[in-house]
């Protein structure tokens, strides 16, 4: 079994890695470290892998141009001790440390730091896509530019059940922007035109998308406080990335990213350092590739009303789960 050792300046514990000789031609391909890290989950049919460690550890060992599509959730830096209300009661903001601002400056250079990583680990005619709150966003979108990036466009998404903000001085936060950028300004992104308008009811889709948050079965195996919902990244794969494509998200926390880009054909690569959202992200994975055969109803998804449940355009993710008398969409 791997183990792990502890980086005083990283202040955290990433996992020692296993000889490069042992690995899998495939495994090997993908890093320019001889040291390559050990999948914790790995489904070589599929292409699907998780792997544990610190994101701009393993972004340095990753080998450069490999990906076509990078989805990022970072860090907002938002827990500062505040309060907000969740399901009716005032709760914490606080996320975790790893969530816990410093300063400004460490603030956007850690921003630089895994963003310049990401520019050298996209194929020359790679995207990215990051999500963000007013919290980190702006020095997001400074850093893209600054590192040659080409932002294509802003999106707002729109939160159909915002929490309320109880101070009470100010609007309420009702949205999360995501920035779509490619490599570089003559890089050849893909983008699906035409599927995005064929949801959008044969109308060119907008840069604001109204989509709920995660629905309650979405968070079966145990929530993250961050989670985003497969409607969403739905979205964003099928926009930018075709089948066989290699995705990566190097914040991938409880999987959302994996799960949907192995239901859409796409091959995945995750890190994670939390074991607990690392093990939370390898069960939905797994239920995800079961055989049809293997899979279960997931109790209480036909009884969640349709739009505020997941089911948006026609996206309905739970036809691979249920069982065909389960309910009227099956």
């Amino acid at each position: 079994m791997p183990e792990t050792t502890f980086h005083p300046e990283l202040g955290l514990a990433v996992q020692l890695f296993e000889p490069f000789s042992n690995l899998s031609p495939e495994l090997r391909a993908g890093f320019s470290d001889p040291a390559t890290p050990t999948p914790r989950f790995h489904d070589q049919s599929r292409g699907l892998r998780l792997y544990q460690g610190d994101a701009l550890e393993l972004l340095r060992r990753a080998k450069s141009e490999t990906f076509d599509l990078i989805f990022a959730d970072p860090p907002y830096f938002l827990s500062n001790g505040g309060m907000t209300c969740q399901n009716g009661q005032m709760v914490s903001v606080n996320k975790g440390d790893w969530d816990k601002a410093a300063t400004f400056e460490e603030i956007h250079a850690f921003n630089l730091q895994w963003l310049r990583q990401c520019h050298r680990l996209l194929k020359p005619d790679g995207a990215i896509w990051i999500s963000g709150t007013s919290h980190n966003i702006f020095s997001v979108g400074f850093a893209l530019q600054t590192l040659g990036f080409k932002i294509l466009n802003d999106i707002a998404w729109q939160k159909t059940n915002p929490p309320p903000h109880l101070a009470c001085r100010y609007f309420t936060h009702a949205h999360e922007t995501i920035l779509w950028a490619r490599k570089t300004p003559r890089s050849k992104h893909f983008f699906d035109y035409a599927g995005m308008k064929r949801d959008n009811a044969d109308k060119q889709m907008q840069s604001v998308w109204k989509l709920p948050a995660p629905a309650k079965w979405e968070k079966r195996f145990g929530r993250h406080p961050t989670q985003k919902p497969e409607i969403l990244l739905d979205r964003i794969l099928r926009a930018s990335s075709q089948p066989a494509d290699l995705v990566l998200d190097p914040f991938c926390g409880s999987g959302t990213t994996g799960v949907v880009a192995a239901r859409l054909g796409r091959r995945f690569v995750g890190f994670e350092i939390e074991d607990e959202f690392l093990t939370l992200a390898q069960k939905r994975l797994e239920e995800e590739t079961m055989p049809p055969a293997q899979t279960q109803q997931i109790p209480g998804i036909c009884n969640e009303n349709v739009l505020g449940g997941g089911g948006v355009n026609g996206y309905f993710p739970w036809r691979f789960h249920c069982r065909p008398a389960c309910c009227a969409v099956c």
